[in-house]
């Protein structure tokens, strides 16, 4: 109900406010998906959580074309050499590696067409 486009519950059991015009979906706007592996499908993470088992389960069920390079800086609880060596020790490829650590954020913000 709540990605049905209406309000929240208005507090009372079975009932559900309207929602105010403004705050209304946009009908052409996509919908999202009934199918949790398509949402998986468009999701991304970040390499923050310090945690090989994380980032290796990370790669695992989502992908290395689905993480992006992030340290969670400041502050920054270990060095950046540190950060850089977990995604090295991840079970993938290079060009994996490589992806994970800037080409997936240069493809999704369309950073190599910008000066």
């Amino acid at each position: 109900r709540h990605w049905a486009g209406g309000a929240p519950p208005s507090g009372r059991p079975g009932t559900a406010a309207a929602a105010p015009p403004a705050a209304r979906p946009d009908p052409g706007a996509p919908r999202p998906s009934a199918d949790p592996a398509a949402a998986l499908r468009r999701m991304y993470v970040d390499t923050s959580p310090f945690s090989a088992a994380h980032l290796s389960l990370n790669a695992e069920v989502l992908g290395p074309e689905r993480m992006l390079f992030g340290t969670d800086s400041p502050p920054m609880a270990a060095p950046l050499e540190d950060f850089i060596h977990l995604i090295e020790k991840l079970p993938v490829d290079a060009a994996a590696q490589q992806l994970i650590l800037g080409g997936n954020a240069q493809a999704l913000f369309d950073l190599r067409s910008r000066p």
